[in-house]
């Protein structure tokens, strides 16, 4: 199963609106959404692409980018995400392979025809944030504690009896 996420769609549910027109504000989302995108990716293993749109803004950045192991693409500027997310699902050979990711009812709708499934953004911010526990479990559990506190005195002990009591003041006994 490929997801085809509706990117700002994504971006905008988490945030709980459209983000402030402040300079640089919409990319900084954009690139803290495709980093955690790219976790889950790396975890779940999932074929992801992002499809945001373009707008006049954008019309200075390539439409189709790599983003880790994440396909990104803008829509034309003249165009928008959902007639980019139409027209892949329209032209798939596998459409029924697909997961459309958005709240958009409309774009839902269209994509169904064509036997793709559909997501709503909550679904994937949910996986999302359980993969990120997930990962931070794991590394928590990567490395023991004891790998950072040194042996216990009972170990030393033990270590001293087999080896014998180094004197720390003479560098050339061994």
């Amino acid at each position: 199963m490929s997801l085809l996420v509706d990117g700002y769609n994504v971006i905008f549910a988490e945030a709980g609106k459209s983000p402030v027109n402040e300079s640089g504000e919409c990319e900084r989302l954009r690139t803290g959404f495709l980093e955690r995108l790219e976790q889950y990716r790396t975890l779940s293993g999932e074929e992801i692409t992002v499809v945001f749109d373009g707008g006049a803004g954008g019309a200075h950045l390539a439409r189709h980018q790599w983003f880790g192991g994440l396909e990104v693409i803008f829509s034309d500027p003249a165009s928008d995400a959902d007639a980019e997310i139409k027209r892949l699902v329209r032209e798939s050979t596998h459409a029924r392979d697909l997961r459309v990711v958005t709240d958009d009812r409309e774009l839902a709708q269209y994509v169904r025809r064509f036997r793709a499934r559909v997501s709503g953004t909550g679904e994937l911010l949910a996986k999302m944030e359980r993969a990120e526990e997930r990962a931070e479990k794991s590394a928590e559990e990567a490395d023991p504690a004891c790998k950072f506190t040194g042996p216990e005195p009972y170990e030393v002990d033990d270590w001293v009896e087999v080896f014998g009591d180094f004197d720390e003041e003479d560098p050339d006994e061994e």
